[in-house]
């Protein structure tokens, strides 16, 4: 099985949309600001801002907001 299709198996049935996106670091790194979630039960990261130079928001694809499954 694909790693893609891993992914979409594991966190599919999540609401909302899965992308699977593949980024190359930049002179401006990622471009993406990261926070933790308020509920330290919870182990997730969040996208808090994205820098108009990275590659993360040329993308187009990752938004402020979104939740960062896997790395």
């Amino acid at each position: 099985m694909y790693e893609k299709e891993k992914v979409q198996k594991k966190y599919g049935a999540l609401p909302g949309e899965v992308l699977w996106i593949e980024l190359e670091k930049g002179s401006h790194g990622l471009g993406l600001s990261l926070a933790g979630n308020k509920d330290r039960t919870r182990m997730s990261v969040f996208v808090c801002g994205l820098n108009p130079q990275g590659n993360a928001f040329k993308d187009g694809r990752i938004r402020t907001g979104d939740e960062i499954l896997e790395v």
